[in-house]
């Protein structure tokens, strides 16, 4: 009996050893590059408030993908955003608004404020698994005063290079 558990404790040693010291390999992380400067100059705009939330999918890291129609989402197992997309994407938003005048996170009620949801920041895959597109898609209101003056859906799409994490991240970064 204590043979057999000296022979089952040097099996358990020898076996958890072959692990020791070797790491996988890290995930790929992404983000949404460098913002281009538009060759379109607005006037400068009066400050402005923007408050921006997310739905909770979209404030993990994972690079998501889904084929068109399904509910069932997914993340790449090796591919990471550098932060999550509720994070990449208010950075962007607020970079561009900059362009056009002060963007403020907490205003006074006497500003306009954009109020932003982003609701989808995805890889859509069609059926057949052969071409892919990068999908965004935001819910803004105006509010003045508390009261809402304007709402619009948002949503862009942009065809994916390759049908991979690579390809859904530089479809993202277009379509954003």
């Amino acid at each position: 009996m204590m043979k057999r558990r000296m022979s089952v404790l040097a099996l358990t040693l020898i076996l958890a050893g072959c692990g020791v010291g070797r790491m996988g390999t890290p995930p790929s992380l992404f983000d949404l590059g460098a913002d281009e400067p538009s060759a379109l100059r607005l006037p400068v705009q009066e400050p402005i408030g923007l408050a921006f939330r997310a739905i909770p999918a979209l404030s993990d890291t994972g690079v998501i993908w889904r084929v068109d129609g399904s509910a069932a989402v997914q993340a790449y197992a090796s591919s990471r955003w550098a932060s999550a997309p509720y994070d990449l994407v208010r950075q962007r938003v607020t970079e561009r608004l900059s362009r056009h005048g002060p963007v403020l996170t907490e205003s006074a009620r006497t500003l306009p404020q954009v109020q932003l949801t982003l609701l989808r920041f995805e890889q859509v895959f069609a059926p057949s698994g052969h071409t892919s597109e990068g999908r965004i898609v935001l819910q803004a209101l105006l509010m003045r005063d508390g009261r809402v003056i304007g709402q619009r859906r948002i949503e862009e799409a942009a065809a994916a290079p390759t049908q991979d994490a690579a390809g859904g991240v530089q479809a993202l970064r277009v379509a954003t």
